[in-house]
């Protein structure tokens, strides 16, 4: 097993871990939080190392691998593309659970929950998160930064932009186009194409409100 460092503390660090926890590849040498304030305090037991400060020594140490825990879409983009930059290696934190259909490209620092499945011929980007039960479809084409809520299903053939929010049981139609920063309520079903910038909910899917800047999933 390699040692892994997972950057974040909060809520979705306990889904991270408990992911790393049941594979066999990585093992948690500690967490890295950027406003960590206590260092020493432990999450699932795992110790908090410090702030971003401290990853410049820990990577001197010989820890150059990490895995993203941060749940809001920009935030996450960013540390990733920071991480990155000091080199270090940004592992896919995958449940054994999860299926990934033939020909199907995922990108750096994605986490894949428990019986969800990625299509075959699918291109996912960087820093993914898919909670439990979802589903993508063949060749659809997922961009950077995107987070699927537990239980939300893709068709085939669909294109959803970056820093895209889906929240859970949403639905959308096979080859559906979804631009950037787009939020789709809980239980919401897509059945055409969406601009950029807009919150929708409902089924179908009406728009709630625009928004004039990057809305990021929690």
């Amino acid at each position: 097993m390699e040692s892994v460092i997972v950057i974040g503390a909060g809520g979705h660090a306990r889904s991270v871990i408990s992911v790393l926890l049941v594979g066999s590849q990585w093992s948690v040498a500690g967490l890295i939080d950027k406003d960590s304030t206590e260092r020493g305090q432990k999450v699932l037991g795992f110790e908090l190392l410090g702030g971003m400060e401290c990853l410049e020594d820990l990577r001197r140490s010989g820890l150059t691998r990490a895995a993203i825990a941060i749940g809001d879409n920009g935030t996450r983009g960013r540390l990733a593309n920071e991480i990155e930059s000091l080199g270090f290696e940004l592992v896919n934190v995958i449940h054994p659970a999860a299926h990934i259909m033939a020909a199907a490209s995922i990108g750096n620092g994605a986490f894949i929950h428990a019986n969800s499945v990625i299509g075959p011929g699918c291109r996912i980007g960087h820093t993914l998160i898919l909670q439990p039960m979802c589903t993508i479809g063949h060749e659809s084409v997922i961009g950077n930064s995107v987070q699927f809520c537990p239980g939300v299903h893709v068709g085939g053939k669909a294109h959803i932009g970056d820093h895209c929010f889906f929240g859970p049981g949403a639905v959308i139609y096979p080859g559906v186009s979804i631009g950037h920063d787009v939020s789709v309520g809980a239980n919401s079903v897509i059945h055409r194409d969406l601009p950029n910038r807009v919150v929708v909910t409902g089924n179908p899917a009406r728009l709630a409100r625009r928004e004039s800047f990057s809305k990021n999933g929690a």
